[in-house]
């Protein structure tokens, strides 16, 4: 057997503590100087790839280090007739950090076969470039790039241009242009078709890719969208509201799904944020939703609890249902019930910073709420001077209606569109008003006969330390 190091490993040496960083764990070793000298050798010729006797006899004091090395994947183990027709490949540094068994990848690249359109500009180009490393293709009559091992489709990739951006990607994204040789030479967009290939048949995930004018690149995971899947929840005990939203924001930057960004409108940073802080959330329908709150806590709380649901919902068509430890926090199915009702500001704590931010503006407005059948309010907001808004995501907390209401002031400072939020303007003669109610954040009714499927969405999050579990409604 060949013994082989990890291109991808690193280390450094902090007398007296060699640190070794392998693909699973931070290895720590106390040696002297020689000793790491040593070592240092013993690593550089198994970068090499040296056959297992040669090197034991090599380094005969450190063959149980070695073995070691090797359990910890710092080192691997493969058959030299593999490892040669292998050895001087572009994609074998890949295959050491995608797979743990690089013998088990190595022998997955060999059943690939890449079926290129006819139609693509690149095709003879990426042809000789997986010619080149040993992987079959063939120019077809086929749409899209597919990759296949053991002839079984595991990826297709989607070239096309959207602005200034040209994608690489597993779906086919709204508004797709044609791409052409006069915006992408044929030879670095085959280098990203050969690498994407590569990784779709190895690894977990699809890599995808985009290329600005610059010749900068973003690269994301694919996602093809909200599926049902079984997973082990964590179940994390409660945290803070900035770690759930971080979980969000890694999802959107990490994965290329069709929420784009967040705080990457136009208009962001002309935004009036004194004293109300903004997060917009941009999707790939060009959607842009606004939201603010003087709490930047709150404020993202409401979009872990809330918000992204309801924009996940109108991007995928999902309905969807968010628990936290069996008990439901938001259902995406909502409906209205009753007549409106007043809201008394001296109910919310920020009554006084609601009731200053009105004075300031000039507004005079009224606040009505109506119930939601699965529990919480509607928010309408009554201007005596032009129209009557409805938020459409119904408020399951104080703190959630204080968040929409300061989110209606802030979009009244900024000169923000109703289209870009989750206002939509009504007919206040359509409804029935009664003299007055109160407030009753007792929801619990709603837990009736409600039900869901994990999520792929729900299980990137988890991993990412979300600590409710997002369902898909059965």
């Amino acid at each position: 057997m060949i013994i082989k190091a990890r291109r991808n490993i690193r280390y450094h040496y902090n007398e007296p503590d060699l640190f070794i960083y392998g693909p699973n764990e931070k290895i720590k070793l106390k040696l002297s100087v020689s000793e790491y000298e040593n070592i240092t050798s013993l690593i550089s010729k198994a970068y090499q790839g040296s056959e297992e006797t040669e090197l034991f006899e090599e380094f005969m004091r450190y063959r149980k280090l070695t073995q070691f090395l090797i359990e910890k994947h710092i080192f691997y183990l493969v058959d030299p007739e593999i490892y040669n027709i292998h050895k001087s490949s572009i994609y074998l540094p890949w295959v050491e950090e995608h797979c743990l068994s690089v013998e088990k990848g190595l022998k997955e690249i060999e059943k690939i076969c890449v079926n290129i359109p006819q139609s693509f500009f690149g095709a003879t180009c990426l042809k000789e470039l997986l010619e080149e490393n040993q992987i079959k293709s063939e120019i077809t009559n086929v749409e899209n790039i597919e990759v296949l091992t053991d002839g079984k489709i595991v990826a297709k990739y989607h070239i096309g241009k959207k602005g200034e951006r040209i994608w690489v990607s597993t779906r086919n994204h709204r508004n797709f242009e044609e791409v052409s040789a006069e915006d992408i030479s044929e030879k670095l967009l085959s280098g990203f078709l050969f690498y994407s290939a590569i990784i779709s048949a190895i690894g977990k995930n699809s890599p995808v890719f985009n290329i600005n004018t610059m010749m900068e690149v973003e690269r994301k995971v694919a996602f093809d969208g909200i599926e049902k899947v079984d997973y082990q929840f964590s179940g994390r005990t409660h945290q803070d509201a900035i770690k759930n939203f971080n979980s969000l924001e890694i999802f959107v930057k990490k994965y290329d799904s069709k929420i784009v960004s967040f705080n990457n409108d136009k208009a962001y940073f002309n935004y009036n944020q004194s004293p109300l802080q903004v997060i917009t959330v941009q999707t790939e329908d060009e959607e842009n939703y606004y939201f603010a709150d003087i709490s930047y806590e709150r404020l993202a709380q409401f979009l872990a609890e809330a918000a992204f649901l309801e924009i996940l919902k109108n991007s995928y068509s999902k309905e969807l249902l968010l628990k936290q430890q069996e008990k439901i926090i938001y259902s995406t199915q909502h409906d209205k019930t009753g007549e409106l009702f007043r809201l008394d500001l001296n109910e919310l704590e920020e009554s006084d910073l609601i009731s200053s931010l009105l004075n300031q503006e000039k507004l005079s407005v009224n606040f009505y709420l109506q119930s939601c059948v699965g529990g919480g309010y509607y928010l309408y907001v009554v201007n005596n001077d032009s129209e009557t808004l409805i938020f459409q995501i119904p408020v399951r907390t104080a703190a959630q209606l204080t968040t929409v209401i300061l989110t209606w002031i802030s979009m009244y400072k900024n000169d923000v569109s109703v289209k870009e939020s989750f206002f939509k303007s009504v007919d206040l003669n359509e409804f029935r008003f009664k003299e007055d109610g109160s407030l009753n954040w007792n929801i619990s009714i709603q837990e009736k006969q409600v039900s869901g499927q994990q999520t792929t969405v729900g299980k990137i999050l988890d991993e990412n330390g979300f600590e409710y579990e997002l369902l898909e409604v059965e």
